[in-house]
């Protein structure tokens, strides 16, 4: 059955101006006209209502969600009809029997867990449990970088030999053929952190030989992000891959006001000839797993090998003295707030700050943050108030910048989960008049698509897939905050994936 909506401003996801027209479509648009002219089977009164491509989410951590609950109301709900999932150097596949409990410990933190262990070995395993999960937006893929170096090695603090590399790069080629869209870094995650630089060029060229891209999380967004810019210069210099920096920032009190030297650098790799972008979510606060406060070295061998030397006095005190100044480095304990734990028993800990628990618990803070991760695993997720709201604002208006969420959900998640894409068009378009509606929407749109060579979306053609999203510009609000981060977002009134309805605000109303 075919849908006109009729009479609607068309931002087409080129950048250029709106204009008013008709779009008809079925699982592809089949015809853009004037005004009121087109007849369909079901027709959308589009008069005082906006029509965009749908959003692209650049790196979202729905690698599980999308599974478990295929319904994903936080991310319909913002207008995002793609996702790309197997960020930060750990993706759910590839594996092998003997690494699955040690990689879905890993992933635990950026993508939850699952009710029985992952029943997928191959990327084209986990691509086609995704097609029968029928969740609702569309879900692609990057290889992990650390899950492929844990598959052939565990969790090793060393070099890998010149054997391990060649079977890393097999598996990071079988997966490009099974579907993968480029590979990604986590450089701060053990093990993927334990790599050096000669073996992410490696792991590069496989990737450009298929034309995919790298995303990566560098090794240091803190005091040494120059130092991280030139390790990326050498990897995209030797391999010739495209690359494109994930949730690019300044972090920690000490780097900010950063931001316009960082792009001054990346400006300059660009005029060199070199492919290369960035995104960022719309926040002055990250999110991740709590264990990244704990020093990477204390991590190599896994999780069991952590514990082990959290029951060593000596090693203890080695890895409270770092864990102490990594929390410092963050903006102190204060500024550090628990949004999972593992165990109901400890979920009182959700929504509170690390300094408000210690204190709890009669502890330091870094001893605090050592019990929960003994007690809970690496499952629990923190948010870290520790970028500047000024860095956040230069870092969107530079030509090269895209929008993400990489929302991570937990009993306490940070708000970038439900509201990230309406907060971009309804703070920083409309309130801040940072970026042009057209502009914040071709980032959401095409571009993502072009990075990513889905080149059947991302813009409001004729024969595009019918991904769409129907808004009104003057209500789109993300409507959540830190104290209240599942709230819905207002103004996306309908979004639809291959033409079939997926969210209609009136639903939820």
């Amino acid at each position: 059955m075919s849908t006109v909506i009729k009479n609607v401003k068309i931002y087409d996801g080129s950048g250029k101006p709106p204009f008013l027209g008709d779009v008809k479509f079925d699982k592809y648009i089949t015809q853009i006209a004037s005004p009121k002219t087109l007849k369909g089977e079901n027709i959308i009164d589009g008069a005082g209502l906006a029509l965009a491509p749908g959003f692209i989410d650049t790196h979202s951590h729905s690698d599980l969600e999308a599974i478990k609950r295929p319904n994903l109301l936080h991310v319909i709900s913002q207008g995002i009809t793609t996702e790309v999932v197997g960020q930060d150097g750990s993706s759910v596949a590839p594996l092998t029997d003997g690494n699955l409990e040690e990689l879905m410990d890993n992933m635990a933190p950026l993508a939850g867990v699952t009710e029985k262990p992952y029943w997928w070995r191959s990327i084209e395993d986990y691509l086609e449990v995704l097609v029968s999960a029928n969740s609702a937006t569309k879900v692609e893929t990057l290889i992990g970088h650390g899950t492929v170096r844990m598959a052939v090695m565990g969790s090793d603090d060393r070099k890998a030999t010149a054997k391990e590399l060649s079977q890393i790069c097999d598996f990071i080629g079988l997966g490009m053929k099974q579907g993968a869209k480029g590979v990604s870094f986590g450089l701060i995650y053990p093990p993927g952190s334990y790599a050096d630089t000669e073996e992410l060029i490696e792991v590069a060229k496989i990737v450009a030989k298929y034309d995919g891209i790298i995303m990566v999380h560098m090794r240091n967004e803190q005091d040494k992000i120059m130092d991280s810019l030139d390790e990326m210069e050498r990897v995209i210099k030797e391999s010739n891959v495209r690359l494109h920096i994930s949730h690019l920032k300044a972090l920690g009190y000490r780097n900010w006001g950063k931001a316009n030297k960082i792009l001054s650098r990346l400006d300059d790799l660009y005029n060199k000839g070199y492919d290369i972008t960035f995104d960022q979510y719309p926040y002055s606060a990250t999110c991740t797993g709590l264990k990244v406060v704990v020093p990477i070295w204390a991590y190599a061998g896994g999780e069991k090998a952590f514990i082990k030397r959290l029951d060593n006095e000596e090693e203890y005190q080695k890895v409270a003295k770092e864990t102490k100044e990594n929390i410092e480095a963050r903006g102190g304990a204060s500024r550090i707030m628990i949004a999972s734990t593992a165990s109901e028993e400890k979920q009182w800990m959700a929504s509170n700050n690390l300094e408000f628990i210690a204190n709890e618990l009669k502890l330091s803070p870094q001893d605090a943050a050592l019990k929960i991760l003994r007690e809970e695993g690496p499952s629990v997720v923190a948010i870290y108030f520790s970028i500047s709201d000024e860095d956040v604002e230069e870092i969107m208006q530079h030509h090269l910048h895209g929008f993400c969420t990489d929302g991570i959900i937990g009993e306490h998640p940070h708000p970038r989960a439900y509201g990230a894409f309406p907060k971009v068009l309804g703070h920083y378009v409309k309130k801040l008049n940072l970026l042009t509606m057209q502009e914040a929407i071709r980032q959401l749109t095409s571009e993502a698509a072009y990075r990513l060579r889905l080149f059947d979306r991302g813009l409001i053609r004729i024969g595009m897939c019918a991904d769409l999203v129907v808004f009104d510009e003057n209500e789109v609000e993300a409507k959540n905050s830190y104290t209240e981060p599942t709230k819905l977002s207002t103004g996306i009134k309908k979004v639809y994936v291959d033409g079939k309805i997926k969210f209609s605000e009136e639903d939820i109303s």
